[in-house]
């Protein structure tokens, strides 16, 4: 079998679609799919193109698609810091910036912190000056589960902690890969105390629009809920899997907080 041939079945099968499920929706023999899983037949450049998008994969996938397949890739996957990437910084610290006086943040499709806007650092001055520890790029994920990170600060820590483990398990099954493992989600679970019902846990606060939580820095408490948007109609790699999360106050004393 190809290397080809061996990436597309796991990304099919991630897909819990058959050959024939899949030939059908590619517009394609299931015969032609077999020959192309098995290495007898090798794809056109503009087929695998084809292939990646009845699939759905990401801008990542398709490029590992392309390469296992012998062809160019076709989506650039560069640093932030590159001058390709100029106008998607510049959009980003905008946002940032014209969030303020609430924090507001950039991470990625891993959960590592990217950017942050002043309020978000100064926040995390706060909590270190209470005891927390953040390594020098903190992932968001790890941090909230952490006991010497954000744990504990936030005052509803349980129902946040199985609501974000709900949403990495969840994004990697939705993802190509759903049938290799989730390596940070692994890595979370190795953290002392984390809930073991976390998958089944049922998020309370389903009176509220979004699920809010609570920061407690010394005698403040800081009621937030935040929002997250992505980058539209990416066209590079780095771009597809960052998320800008807003932070919002929910009540009259949070406003004040940021705004003093």
């Amino acid at each position: 079998m190809s290397a080809f041939g061996t990436l597309f079945r796991e990304m099919r099968q991630g897909k819990r679609l058959s050959q024939m499920d899949f030939a059908l929706e590619c517009e394609v023999s299931s015969k032609h799919i077999s020959f192309l899983e098995t290495g007898r037949s090798k794809p056109s450049k503009g087929m695998v193109l084809h292939l990646a998008q009845m699939l759905q994969a990401d801008l990542a996938g398709t490029n590992r698609l392309l390469s296992a397949a012998g062809y160019s890739q076709v989506y650039s996957d560069q640093d932030l810091n590159a001058p390709g990437m100029a106008m998607i910084k510049e959009a980003l610290e905008h946002l940032l910036q014209g969030h303020l006086p609430y924090p507001a943040v950039v991470f990625d499709h891993e959960y590592y912190l990217v950017m942050a806007n002043q309020a978000m650092q100064e926040l995390m001055v706060k909590m270190v000056e209470l005891g927390a520890q953040f390594p020098a790029r903190p992932n968001f994920l790890l941090s909230l589960l952490d006991d010497q990170g954000m744990k504990p600060f936030v005052g509803d820590w349980e129902n946040i902690a199985c609501h974000m483990l709900q949403r990495v398990y969840h994004e990697h099954l939705a993802g190509p890969f759903r049938d290799q493992p989730n390596r940070l989600l692994e890595q979370a679970l190795t953290l002392p105390g984390v809930p073991q019902n976390w998958k089944s846990h049922v998020v309370e606060h389903l009176d509220y629009p979004a699920i809010p939580f609570t920061l407690n820095l010394g005698d403040q408490q800081l009621r937030i809920f935040s929002t997250i948007a992505t980058i539209g109609t990416p066209l590079d790699v780095t771009a597809q899997n960052l998320r800008i999360e807003h932070f919002f106050p929910m009540d009259e004393y949070s406003k004040a907080f940021w705004r003093g």
